[in-house]
């Protein structure tokens, strides 16, 4: 398993209509504090910065280095001084998001889920290490 197979899944359920629907779904439903935060937020405009931010994950993940500062400015806005995103619920994103892929990915695989989990966590832990700068 590696980054490519599952930038292969991501892209597999990219061309699904109802995956970033999915998501968001799963994803507002996961916690308590998480669909007020998005209560006066323009999904579809969401939609597509989510997808863009799955994009500049796997680039920075891929030692690029416009991925990186993707990931940074994620990392810069959703900070204590900006959004203050909570880094706990950074869980309930990796899970909303591995269980929209599972149900949108034809080739999902225990072993795929194994690997998107490892390459979330690797571009979440990037984004909560600005939290407290």
């Amino acid at each position: 398993m590696s980054l490519a197979e599952v930038k292969e899944s991501y892209s597999r359920c990219c061309v699904n209509a109802k995956f970033f629907d999915l998501f968001y779904e799963n994803f507002l439903a996961s916690h308590p504090t998480i669909a007020p935060m998005f209560a006066k937020t323009d999904m579809a405009k969401q939609k597509s910065l989510l997808r863009q931010g799955v994009s500049m994950m796997f680039m920075h993940l891929d030692g690029k280095g416009v991925g990186t500062t993707g990931i940074d400015r994620i990392g810069e806005s959703h900070s204590k001084k900006k959004m203050n995103i909570d880094p706990n619920l950074y869980d309930y994103w990796i899970n909303s998001l591995v269980q929209s892929v599972k149900a949108c990915d034809a080739k999902f695989t225990p072993a795929l889920e194994v690997e998107w989990k490892k390459t979330l966590r690797a571009g979440v832990d990037r984004i909560v290490s600005f939290y407290n700068k």
